[in-house]
């Protein structure tokens, strides 16, 4: 990431959906799926960034099993992102 806008050298999980696949799960089970490959390949740990106020992406870091670890700069809005760590 540039500089100041979140963790340096981390590996980063991430779902975007369209309005019409929310809440069917498809976010939390590829995201469960990535998880799966990224510990059989050794990675150690991942972040999610998200949003203040996006409580589907945080609902779906909590599914993960992930805790919110810091907040930075966001870097085109006037708030913080919350970043969520998951040791693999």
């Amino acid at each position: 990431m540039a500089a100041g806008l979140g963790p340096k050298g981390e590996i980063e999980i991430g779902w975007r959906l369209g309005r019409a696949h929310w809440g069917k799960g498809y976010a939390t089970a590829a995201a469960q799926m990535t998880l799966e490959r990224l510990r059989a390949a050794g990675v150690s740990h991942v972040v999610a960034l998200v949003r203040p106020g996006n409580e589907r992406s945080v609902a779906v870091t909590r599914r993960l099993g992930m805790k919110l670890a810091e907040r930075f700069p966001h870097p085109r809005l006037p708030e913080d992102a919350l970043c969520f760590r998951l040791d693999l």
